[in-house]
């Protein structure tokens, strides 16, 4: 076959066992800035606020004192690059990511790495398995507000949920990861054109969509509603 992107091979070693709670907070633990902010996921609405914007029907998310965010693998990487395992950091080396990364069109490799990390860890955790006790535990419903915060593939992803006395979800909120990097990637979005208006419309409209992409927001790919036209004045 010619042509395509050639991957080599990582060396493999020996599995050297990770110091407990050392993994990626992928399911757990407290919501961390890169500024120093650090709240717990029950806080979530007390940090955050979701707003309506004129020009746009997809909701913004910012910190409650004004500042914009950015979340996703780039984020995920420069807050736990001493976290990942050694065949991970590794990966890291080998791309050339240093210790954090800010570049999004670099946001492929940090993907990467994790996907390196992940087949790891699920190595890892496949082999110190024990079946549990009991298959599942019975758990009686009782009225309630449940707050959640996880990682997914895009970024840090919210949800809290309010349960009256029988078990039923009477209010729930969702806050995905799009919505907290819209704000960022517009932003993005304008220094990237401004610097790039020497571009015929064709060239500037497929170098916006790579840009777009780069976040992976799931308004351009998963609803495959993005159409991009430039204005020029």
């Amino acid at each position: 076959m010619g042509g395509g992107l050639r991957v080599p091979r990582l060396r493999p070693r020996p599995r050297v066992p990770r110091a407990v709670g050392r993994p990626l907070p992928l399911e757990r633990g407290v919501v961390r800035g890169g500024t120093g902010r650090v709240f717990p996921a029950a806080e979530f609405e007390r940090h955050v606020v979701e707003e309506q914007v004129p020009h746009s029907t997809a909701l913004h998310a910012r910190f409650t004192d004004g500042g914009r965010y950015l979340t996703g693998p780039l984020a995920r990487y420069s807050l736990n690059r001493d976290r990942l395992s050694p065949l991970a950091l590794e990966a890291a080396d080998r791309a050339g990511l240093g210790a954090e990364c800010r570049n999004p069109f670099r946001s492929i490799l940090v993907r990467a790495v994790e996907v390196v990390y992940a087949a790891d860890e699920a190595l890892r955790l496949i082999a110190g398995y024990e079946p549990p006790a009991r298959p599942a535990v019975p758990v009686p419903p009782r009225e309630g507000t449940g707050h959640g915060v996880t990682e997914a593939p895009r970024g840090l992803l919210y949800h809290r949920y309010d349960l009256g006395p029988d078990g039923l979800i009477r209010a729930a909120r969702i806050v995905p990861p799009t919505s907290q990097n819209q704000a960022a990637i517009e932003d993005d979005l304008r220094r990237f054109v401004a610097a790039r208006l020497h571009l015929d419309d064709e060239a500037l409209t497929r170098r916006c969509e790579q840009a777009i992409r780069n976040y992976d927001p799931c308004i351009s790919c998963s609803t495959h509603f993005l159409d991009l036209t430039v204005e020029r004045s």
